[in-house]
């Protein structure tokens, strides 16, 4: 009887044991979930709302020429950063002729290199691009000077921009290359 009594007696320590313990820790997890309870309360009731003051930049640009009408004559054509940030300008000069209010024939003819500033300005493809980075709200160097439009010839200027930092922005969207300078090149 003796080795019964004893083995039953350990079994029932176990248990208690074991009962213990598991008092102990829903007591312990019911100080933990009231004390963060508690503790965001207590934030939420003490802390003021923080105002969001980040104001995002935008790109953008407006083409600045003279054009007289009556003579068919184009000049000072430049464009205009109008961001909040400097940016890369370029142009895509797109010539038709019209008669009235309708288009005719195919492409109209371009201006020469010659009517055209290929010292601050670098044809690539289709586009002529600044330079040099246009910060905000100058002007970049004239593209063109003067142009004498033929009779029906319309010419628009299409120009896009693109911030200027970091450089991998431009040669990722625009497919050029910026030297070390900050400068398009071919």
């Amino acid at each position: 009887m003796l080795l019964y009594e004893t083995n039953h007696v350990r079994i029932k320590r176990r248990k208690r044991m074991t009962g213990k313990k598991l008092i102990a820790l829903c007591a312990a997890l019911v100080l933990v979930i009231g004390t963060v309870g508690a503790t965001i309360a207590w934030l939420t009731a003490q802390t003021n709302p923080v105002i969001n003051t980040f104001d995002p930049s935008h790109v953008s640009c407006a083409v600045d020429e003279n054009f007289d009408s009556e003579s068919g004559l184009k000049e000072n054509v430049r464009i205009q950063n109008t961001s909040d940030i400097p940016a890369y300008i370029r142009v895509r000069l797109v010539s038709y002729n019209k008669e009235g209010d309708t288009i005719v024939g195919g492409a109209g003819e371009l201006p020469q290199d010659k009517d055209l500033n290929l010292t601050d300005w670098v044809k690539i493809g289709a586009y002529y691009y600044c330079k040099v980075p246009v910060a905000a709200g100058e002007f970049t160097p004239e593209l063109i000077k003067s142009y004498q439009l033929k009779e029906g010839q319309v010419l628009e200027v299409l120009a896009e921009a693109i911030q200027s930092e970091p450089a991998k922005a431009v040669t990722e969207a625009w497919g050029v290359s910026v030297d070390a300078d900050g400068n398009i090149t071919e």
